[in-house]
């Protein structure tokens, strides 16, 4: 089997969220760690450590390509809606 990869968006497209469709708010994601990603599973931390929502361990560093520039502010949103997902899943 070849290696699959899919575009996520760090800020979801439409209403609620209005994010934009942009580079910037794209993570090149397999396809488990998209739906972990937009179920609220999985967040990227302030030092590009992957980790899970509810137990905070590790899954690893976020690889970046120099070329690609992910926005900050797009990851700060969905690190909020991962603590409000982790405070009301107590």
């Amino acid at each position: 089997m070849k290696p699959y990869s899919q575009a996520a968006h760090i800020r979801g497209l439409g209403s609620p969220h209005d994010g934009p469709d942009e580079l910037p708010n794209l993570l090149c994601l397999c396809p488990n760690h998209h739906v972990l990603f937009d179920g609220l599973e999985i967040y990227i931390d302030v030092d590009d450590v992957v980790r899970r929502t509810h137990e905070g361990d590790s899954l690893g560093r976020l690889r970046r390509h120099a070329d690609h520039r992910i926005d900050e502010s797009y990851l700060q949103y969905h690190r909020t809606l991962c603590e409000l997902s982790r405070l009301t899943k107590k």
